[in-house]
């Protein structure tokens, strides 16, 4: 029997359909069901690479988007799907009129999450909301993903949104990565004045911050406020940051490793306090 396959359906498959695809596709492998996924467009943005934003992001939730190339919704793709999963509203209503014998397999993520919601475009946005909505469609596969299963024929039943594990306080890899990529960053610049221009480290704190949001460690991690805190200490450092400066945020930014406290939130909110003072 044919592999089944799933088709992610975008608007020009550079953006949200291959990052879709890409994180379907290993939900999948980790669960050993044996399933096609690929994306296509309704635009026809045939060939384009994916958008430099989605490589980015990709990069960050260990995906690689290197060798992806557009292509858009054929009859013959249709035709061989499973199921047909847009990721918005006004992208399943073109494949609808486009495709009208291919309608009851054509439907949006969040309609099989269950809820009603549509993953807006961050098209040209910066890195921060795109990692704040991958992380959303990654929420939104974990909560369809039976319903996704149930469209594909012989494969083995997944647990329901009742039968899942409590979510753990383990904080993901991705966010511990980065954050310790960050912290010896700023280390070495308190040892090395000068080695990195503080405008490109503090984009990647800023980066580092947003992908920790989006990687919440289970409803206790504070990591909102905590973010907020580290943009208003960002705010109040200097265009040429002191050691003591680069040092404070150091200790910071190393503390996302962890699920962040109420110790941590109050700790941080007294050093803003004197932050101004730091040399």
């Amino acid at each position: 029997m044919n592999t089944p396959l799933i088709v992610i359906v975008g608007a020009a498959d550079t953006g949200r359909a291959p990052l879709t695809a890409a994180l379907l596709r290993r939900m999948l492998l980790q669960r050993t069901i044996d399933a096609r996924v690929e994306s296509a467009g309704v635009l026809g943005h045939d060939n384009d690479p994916a958008s430099p934003d989605a490589l980015a992001v990709a990069e960050h939730l260990s995906l690689d988007l290197s060798t992806h190339r557009a292509r858009s919704l054929s009859a013959d793709l249709v035709d061989a799907a499973s199921l047909l999963l847009a990721v918005d509203r006004g992208t399943a209503r073109v494949a609808r009129l486009r495709f009208p014998q291919a309608e009851a397999r054509i439907h949006t993520l969040g309609e099989l999450a269950g809820c009603d919601r549509d993953i807006p475009d961050p098209f040209k946005m910066q890195i921060g909301p795109w990692l704040i909505y991958a992380r959303e469609i990654e929420r939104l596969l974990h909560q369809a993903l039976p319903r996704i299963v149930a469209f594909l024929p012989e494969v083995p039943t997944v647990s329901t949104d009742s039968e899942l594990p409590a979510p753990s306080q383990v904080v993901a890899e991705e966010r511990r990565a980065a954050a310790k990529r960050t912290a010896q960053l700023l280390d070495l610049m308190t040892h090395i004045p000068g080695i990195v221009e503080w405008s490109t480290a503090r984009e990647q704190v800023e980066t580092t911050i947003a992908l920790a949001q989006a990687y919440q460690a289970g409803a206790s991690d504070l990591i909102a406020a905590y973010g907020a805190l580290l943009r208003a200490a960002l705010t109040l450092t200097p265009p040429i940051p002191g050691t003591a400066h680069l040092a404070a945020l150091r200790d910071a930014i190393a503390r996302l490793e962890q699920p962040i406290t109420s110790e941590d939130v109050g700790s941080l909110s007294a050093r803003l306090s004197v932050w101004s003072t730091l040399a």
